[in-house]
């Protein structure tokens, strides 16, 4: 009997040492709820605008009341640990800044960065004349006007690159088209002159292609009659016989790219397609929205592996004579 006393008093008191480490607990835990929940002023900040631009100094004012602690996180990997602090953004967006006041109570507000606008000085853009236009294989030479200017940079558009560095300019342009003449001065590349200028097709070459027969050499006055003795060209009889007109042989737009494409190797010329033109390979074509002649089509592709897009041939009606040729190709490697 007595045993049996002894084991109920001992579980009786691990119950109460339970019963008390559980109070300690939750009254620890009600303690630090109470902490963090009681006397959490609502936190209020503000700033002078809406909007800013770019590196403009913002100053952040707190008018939480009570406040003793402040910690900003202003959305951009920055912080501060001042009641009013100032700070700019180094980019445009939206950024969330935060306000933590005494380490618990928390207030969140956007804010919008615009670009900086700039003010451009009409004064300081670069002066040059240029002409309309010019052909290729000419000499360009500009020179420039801006007061008070020590360095150039000319870039005359057929590449990226700057092509002159000096107050006179020159240049020669290698291929036909429209190009963008851009001056910077003093390495002021906020204030860059563009004017456009269309360089047109290069006078016409001593190539075989485009040479002319030699004219011959006028004949003696022999006192030659101009018609035979008793020929009336005015009259009625033994009228000549109307000339035919000359005519062409047909060929097909992908037969005609297929030659275009062996001038390309190197195995044809301009000359092979020459009854196709009824005897005119100088004819105007259209290449790559650009005008120039068959035969100079000719030389610009020869011994260049080209790939043609686009081919379209416009015959003359009854003749069959190619009048017109639309093309767009373009350059491989291989």
């Amino acid at each position: 009997m007595s045993e049996k006393n002894i084991t109920h008093y001992h579980m009786d008191k691990m119950v109460k040492y339970l019963f008390i480490f559980v109070f300690l607990i939750s009254a620890s835990v009600l303690g630090y709820h109470y902490n963090n929940q009681s006397g959490c002023n609502i936190v209020v900040f503000e700033t002078e605008a809406q909007n800013f631009t770019v590196k403009e100094a913002i100053i952040f004012n707190d008018k939480t009341i009570d406040a003793e602690k402040w910690q900003w996180d202003f959305g951009d990997n920055t912080s501060s640990f001042q009641k009013n602090p100032a700070h700019y953004f180094e980019k445009p967006g939206s950024y969330d800044v935060q306000l933590i006041v005494n380490g618990k109570c928390t207030a969140i507000q956007t804010v919008q960065i615009n670009e900086a606008i700039k003010i451009v000085d009409s004064t300081k853009f670069p002066v040059f004349n240029l002409p309309e236009s010019i052909r290729a294989g000419e000499k360009l030479v500009l020179n420039d006007e801006t007061e008070n200017a020590s360095a150039w940079e000319w870039r005359f558009g057929e590449s990226p690159n700057v092509d002159d560095n000096n107050k006179i300019a020159s240049y020669v342009y290698k291929e036909p088209g429209l190009y963008t003449i851009k001056l910077v001065v003093n390495n002021e590349y906020d204030y860059i002159s563009k004017k456009k200028i269309k360089v047109l097709e290069p006078e016409k070459g001593v190539s075989i292609l485009d040479q002319e027969l030699p004219s011959a050499k006028p004949i003696k006055n022999w006192n030659v009659k101009d018609y035979p003795i008793g020929y009336n060209p005015n009259g009625d009889d033994d009228k000549p016989e109307d000339v035919k007109p000359m005519t062409a042989p047909n060929i097909t737009d992908k037969n005609f790219s297929r030659m275009l494409i062996q001038v390309s190797n190197g195995t044809k010329t301009a000359l092979d397609f020459k009854m196709y033109f009824c005897g005119d390979i100088n004819k105007t074509v259209v290449v790559n929205k650009s005008t120039m002649s068959f035969s100079v089509l000719c030389q610009k592709i020869a011994n260049k592996n080209i790939k043609i897009k686009s081919l379209e041939l416009d015959k003359q009606k009854g003749t069959n004579c190619i009048e017109n040729v639309s093309l767009i190709y373009k350059r491989t490697i291989f």
